[in-house]
């Protein structure tokens, strides 16, 4: 069976993507994958050996009128020029996880009547996947209810790679240290930045505690400076390699609450505290966090730096009650679905 992948943007949408591609090669099927050219999803696909093209797109949302038409006009373009090259590649099926790059030859799949399916990661649906929502054969979705309920909608969970899934211990599991570890993000996080290192300042840090900051494109050198006032023991990095071995040493992680960011945490059975990113798309990020914290699973902080002091006695009784914390790995892990890739592939090779 030929695959076409609709995926770009932020790694938010590329990485399910390339999780479910990957068991669709792993199923001898091949691989073709639309997307920006020297993006996320070019390299990524193209270590695959995948099929990639790329294809060049416009967002539709700000207040701009002119760059709005500006985008319709591009997407009409767009449409016409991935009516060629679909019918070039001949796929037999379609899969999308959002983003804007994918909306053009998204509709042009269904134009041509080559079953489309799409994948919705955060609990709030983007502009994207709602558009294609009414143009999909089926809709998956990571979150429940985020769709209207009809047949055609399934949750799954989000795809995440199989070196981060590990399940919770049966019993707290109590080391000699305690390990935090935070996550920037891929361009990191100012302002988490800001209450993380102000909820350690002027306080007698313990020395059993070990702390791992990813900061992402940040600069480094202010960041390690800071630490190194604290008398703590650290490390600061750009980006985690092995964010299996990552999640899977940390007894408790900080971040901001993406959709992959708290599927990774669940996956990986971390509790962890979350600091919603307040200017996101739709709130998004609020309502993933509400999610795991309803289910007793995660904290939810907001992002302020009034809430520097409630992080730090928040990580000094966490730290001091396993049990807590034992409850929320158990809860966090059953908030979602492990095999997400595998499931979906299977769901659409019974739909044919």
């Amino acid at each position: 069976m030929k695959v076409l992948i609709l995926a770009g943007g932020t790694g938010g949408h590329v990485y399910p993507a390339l999780s479910v591609a990957k068991e669709f090669k792993r199923n001898q099927h091949s691989i073709s994958w639309i997307g920006k050219k020297t993006s996320l999803e070019s390299k990524l696909s193209k270590d695959e050996s995948f099929n990639f093209i790329s294809l060049d797109t416009k967002g539709f949302k700000g207040k701009n009128i002119f760059r709005k038409v500006l985008s319709l006009i591009y997407l009409e373009i767009n449409i016409v020029k991935s009516i060629f090259i679909i019918n070039k590649i001949k796929p037999d099926i379609v899969f999308s996880t959002g983003g804007y790059v994918t909306l053009a030859p998204a509709i042009a799949s269904y134009l041509l009547f080559i079953p489309l399916f799409i994948h919705e990661q955060n609990s709030i649906p983007g502009l994207v996947n709602k558009i294609l929502n009414k143009l999909s054969r089926l809709t998956f979705e990571a979150f429940p209810n985020s769709f209207n309920k009809s047949s055609k909608i399934c949750t799954v969970g989000n795809p995440v790679r199989s070196e981060i899934v590990k399940s919770p211990p049966s019993q707290p599991d109590i080391k000699e240290f305690f390990n935090i570890l935070i996550l920037g993000g891929s361009q990191g996080s100012k302002q988490l930045n800001e209450i993380v290192i102000k909820s350690f300042e002027g306080k007698v840090i313990p020395s059993h505690w070990h702390i791992v900051h990813q900061i992402g494109d940040l600069e480094k050198s202010s960041i390690i400076k800071a630490y190194s006032k604290l008398d703590c023991s650290f490390e600061v990095v750009t980006y985690i390699e092995d964010m299996g071995r990552a999640y899977h040493e940390s007894d408790l992680v900080i971040g901001r609450s993406g959709a992959m960011t708290i599927s990774e945490i669940c996956c990986s059975s971390r509790p962890s505290i979350l600091f919603p990113l307040p200017w996101a798309a739709d709130n998004h990020q609020y309502f993933n966090a509400k999610f795991l914290e309803e289910r007793k699973a995660s904290i939810v902080l907001d992002s302020s730096l009034s809430s520097a002091d409630n992080l730090f006695a928040l990580l000094n009784d966490l730290e001091k009650d396993h049990n807590a914390r034992h409850s929320m790995s158990l809860n966090a892990f059953d908030a979602f679905p492990v095999s997400s890739a595998s499931k979906i592939v299977e769901i659409i090779n019974e739909s044919f």
